[in-house]
């Protein structure tokens, strides 16, 4: 009698899964498509759509702090803020040296620098400029695991990564 109690109870319990166990345990189809990223359940990207930088932003940090990363989820966008320092104002400039994203580990890395300007002429000023930034990630859907941002400045160099 307990058998038949315990094997009633087994069915009634798989039949109320039946429901769930058409998706992968990482709440993505089988094509491992929209796998978790961690942060709130919701999917990673499979791609970086778009890096860009913005120059002369307010409300940046410092020169002499990190650069400070935020995750935007429902826009599938991650920004990067910061200010760096170089030499000659008249030769120098910010410049995004590079955005990339590995989809496998589900994360980004962007490094933004500080480096003679090419389009500029043989006659610098001797003096310190610094200009604040903001890089925008774009992705296909939701956002990385964790990005890096490394700053390399002239005067100093910052790595953070979030989360």
């Amino acid at each position: 009698m307990n058998r038949r109690a315990l094997l009633a109870g087994a069915g009634i319990a798989c039949a109320s899964l039946g429901g769930c166990l058409d998706r992968s345990p990482s709440g993505g189809d089988d094509t491992g498509n929209g796998g978790d990223s961690g942060s709130g359940g919701s999917d990673r990207p499979t791609e970086l759509r778009d890096a860009t930088i913005t120059l002369g932003i307010d409300d940046a940090p410092a020169a002499d702090e990190p650069p400070r990363i935020a995750f935007d989820e429902a826009a599938s966008t991650v920004t990067v803020e910061g200010t760096i320092s170089y030499s000659s104002s008249s030769c120098g400039e910010v410049a995004l040296d590079r955005a990339t994203y590995d989809a496998a580990e589900g994360a980004a890395a962007v490094r933004v620098i500080s480096r003679r300007d090419p389009e500029a002429g043989e006659e610098c000023t001797d003096d310190i400029a610094a200009d604040s930034y903001r890089v925008g990630l774009t992705f296909d859907t939701g956002v990385p695991d964790t990005v890096e941002a490394v700053e390399d400045g002239e005067f100093d160099e910052f790595a953070v990564t979030a989360p």
